[in-house]
C-alpha cells in the first residue's frame, strides 16, 4: 500500500515538512505518481529498520550557497 506524506509523518509523529527533508535527501525512499508523492509501507519499514538504536544513521547532504546571478543590466557593462 502507498502512503500519503501525511500518512508517513503521522507515523513518524514528525512534522510533514520534516518528511519532504527525508524523501528530498534521499533517506527515505519515495515514488512520484503524477506529481504526488508517496511512500510504499516496505519502504517506511526500511526507513525505520536503518534508523534502529546504536545504528549510525546517513549522513544529510551537505547544504549548498545559493548562486548569485547579475541581472541582464550588468551583463551589457
Amino acid at each position: 500500500m502507498l502512503l500519503k506524506m501525511k500518512q508517513v509523518a503521522e507515523r513518524l509523529n514528525i512534522s510533514l515538512s520534516k518528511t519532504y527533508e527525508l524523501v528530498q535527501a534521499e533517506r527515505l525512499e519515495s515514488y512520484k505518481i503524477d506529481g504526488a508523492v508517496r511512500v510504499s509501507e516496505e519502504q517506511l519499514q526500511k526507513y525505520l529498520d536503518g534508523r534502529k538504536r546504536g545504528q549510525q544513521p546517513p549522513p544529510w547532504p551537505e547544504k549548498t550557497k545559493p548562486v548569485r546571478r547579475r541581472s541582464a543590466s550588468t551583463d551589457w557593462f
